[in-house]
Order: structure tokens, then sequence, then C-alpha cells
């Protein structure tokens, strides 16, 4: 896994870790051909709602345990 190679990134509180992973995308938005304005479009709205309801969003920890459980 790439985030092996930045072990920073693990110790970061998950507000900066949502604001990496935004402008991450944004530089590879950036510097891609805008295949999908939709699927632009949508990535942004996603964005904006989390960052007005932060509280409705649930780590990826406990999505993988739910995940997991089900097909348990």
């Amino acid at each position: 896994m790439i985030a092996e190679h930045f072990p920073g990134i693990a110790q970061l509180p998950d507000e900066d870790k949502m604001t990496l992973m935004a402008e991450l995308w944004q530089d590879v938005m950036d510097d891609s051909p805008a295949d999908s304005p939709a699927l632009a479009e949508f990535v942004e709205q996603r964005w904006q709602e989390y960052r007005q309801h932060p509280d409705r969003v649930s780590p990826w920890s406990d999505v993988k345990a739910r995940i997991l459980a089900s097909r348990a």
C-alpha cells in the first residue's frame, strides 16, 4: 500500500486526511482530461456535503467492519 511510504499520514486527524484526499483528488483532476464532468461534479457535491456535515460519515474501519460482519 502506498500509504506505507508515508507513515505520517496515519497520524493525521481524520479532518486532515479528508483534506489531503481532496487536494490529491483535485491534483489528479487538474492533470486528467475531463472525461466525466458528471463524476467531477458528483465528487465535488459529496465533498461539500461532508464539509457541511462531517458527523454523517463513518470512518473506513467502521465501514469495513460492517461489510465483514455482513459476510459472516
